[in-house]
């Protein structure tokens, strides 16, 4: 039995297609692959996360929308306050999501 990896069907010792790689050739080959796979799973889980913190301060700011709405039923003299609370935290939470990596 062979250690060498066979590409398709060949069984030279050269890397032209359809021959064979050596063992030092077929684990560089696996630590490349392995190095390309993990990448994807970092970039993968990096944009679900990112995706999960859009979400979260989406929901806040419709939250604090909606409080700055019934504040204005009770205070109106806070209106410029509350759009500066608002707006301070959607920028904020906007280049907090920008700069996740």
């Amino acid at each position: 039995m062979t250690n060498d990896l066979q590409l398709f069907g060949g069984t030279s010792s050269s890397l032209a297609p359809g021959q064979t790689m050596g063992r030092a050739v077929s684990r560089q080959t696996r630590k490349g692959t392995d190095l390309v796979l993990g990448r994807g799973e970092v970039a993968l889980i990096t944009d679900t996360v990112r995706t999960g913190l859009a979400y979260s301060a989406l929901n806040n700011v419709g939250t604090l929308v909606s409080t700055a709405k019934s504040l204005m039923d009770v205070a109106p003299e806070g209106a410029a306050h509350y759009e500066q609370i608002i707006n301070a935290y959607s920028v904020g939470a906007a280049n907090a999501i920008a700069r996740f990596q």
